[in-house]
C-alpha cells in the first residue's frame, strides 16, 4: 500500500502548494510569472532525478501518442492552473478547495477509455464519501455576519474560475498515466512540467510582459522569489508522489485518496487565519 501513502502526501503538498501561490500573489499580481519560473524549476529537477536513475540525458523510441498527450498536458494543466491562480485571488483556500473532490467522481470515465481501468463499487463508494464531506465542510447553519457574507460573494466569485481548473484536472491524470507508461515516472515528470512551464513562458511573450519577466529579476523581492522556488519544489514533492503511485495502481484509486486534499487545504488554511489573529493582537 506505498501507492495509498504516496497519494496522501501528493494530497498534502497540493494544499500546501495552493497556500503558497495564494501568498505569492498577494506580494505580486503575476501569475505568468510565477507559474513559468515554479514549472520550470519543477522540470529542472526531474530530469536531474531521470539522469541520475537512467543514466541517460533522452529516452529512445517514444510514440507519437506520447508526444500528442505531452502537449495536450502541458496545454490542459497550464489553463488550469492559470484558472486556480486566478481562484485564489478572490477566494479563501479552505473554500474552494473541497469542490476539487466533486473531480473525483468524473475521474472514473477517462481510464476506462484510455486504459481500460475499471473501478471497483468500493472505490466508487468511498468516492462518494469523499463529495459528500468535502460538501459539508462549507455547510453552516448559523446566520452569517455581513463580513462573512461579503467574503462568501468573493469566494463565489473565486470558485467560477476554479470551476475550469476542476474540468481540466479531471483529464490530467489519465494523461500523466499514459505518459509514464510510454516512458518512466521521471522522464515523463521532466516532460508534462517543463511542457506547462513553455505554455506559460508563450502566454509571457503573447501578453508582452517580458519585461515584467526581467524586472522581477532586478527588483530582488527576496520574499516573492523564495515562494516561487518553493512552489517549483512544492511541484516536486506533488506530481513525483503522485505520479510514482500511478506507477503502482490505478487512476481511480490514487485519485480517490488524493481527493483528501481539502481536508489538508481546511486545516492550512485556519492555521494560517489563526497566524493572522495572533500577529494582529501583537
Amino acid at each position: 500500500m506505498i501507492w495509498a501513502l504516496l497519494a496522501f502526501c501528493g494530497a498534502f503538498f497540493q494544499a500546501l502548494g495552493s497556500a503558497v501561490f495564494k501568498r505569492a500573489l498577494r506580494i505580486h499580481d503575476r501569475k505568468y510569472i510565477v507559474g513559468f519560473i515554479s514549472y520550470a524549476v519543477a522540470g529542472i529537477i526531474f530530469f536531474a532525478f531521470h539522469y541520475a536513475s537512467s543514466g541517460s540525458f533522452w529516452m529512445r523510441g517514444l510514440s507519437e501518442k506520447f508526444w500528442i498527450i505531452i502537449v495536450l498536458f502541458g496545454a490542459l494543466n497550464g489553463l488550469g492552473a492559470w484558472f486556480l491562480y486566478r481562484a485564489l485571488e478572490f477566494a479563501e483556500l479552505n473554500y474552494v478547495m473541497p469542490f476539487m473532490t466533486f473531480t473525483a467522481l468524473s475521474l472514473i470515465v477517462p481510464p476506462i477509455f484510455l486504459l481500460g481501468e475499471i473501478p471497483s463499487l468500493g472505490s466508487v463508494f468511498g468516492m462518494a464519501l469523499i463529495v459528500c464531506g468535502a460538501a459539508l465542510m462549507n455547510y453552516s447553519m448559523r446566520e452569517l455576519t455581513s463580513d462573512e457574507i461579503q467574503r462568501r460573494a468573493m469566494n463565489r466569485k473565486g470558485l467560477n474560475y476554479f470551476l475550469v481548473t476542476a474540468l481540466c484536472f479531471t483529464i490530467l491524470p489519465t494523461f500523466a498515466k499514459v505518459a509514464i507508461q510510454e516512458s518512466s515516472v521521471w522522464f515523463a515528470s521532466f516532460l508534462t512540467e517543463t511542457s506547462t512551464a513553455v505554455v506559460f513562458l508563450v502566454i509571457l511573450l503573447f501578453k508582452n510582459e517580458w519585461r515584467d519577466f526581467r524586472e522581477f529579476f532586478v527588483r530582488k523581492n527576496r520574499t516573492f522569489l523564495m515562494l516561487v522556488l518553493l512552489s517549483g519544489l512544492i511541484y516536486v514533492g506533488e506530481n513525483g508522489t503522485i505520479n510514482t503511485a500511478l506507477h503502482m495502481a490505478p487512476v481511480a484509486q490514487v485519485f480517490a485518496i488524493k481527493r483528501t486534499m481539502p481536508l489538508f487545504a481546511f486545516l492550512i488554511g485556519l492555521f494560517t487565519s489563526a497566524s493572522r489573529a495572533t500577529s494582529r493582537k501583537k
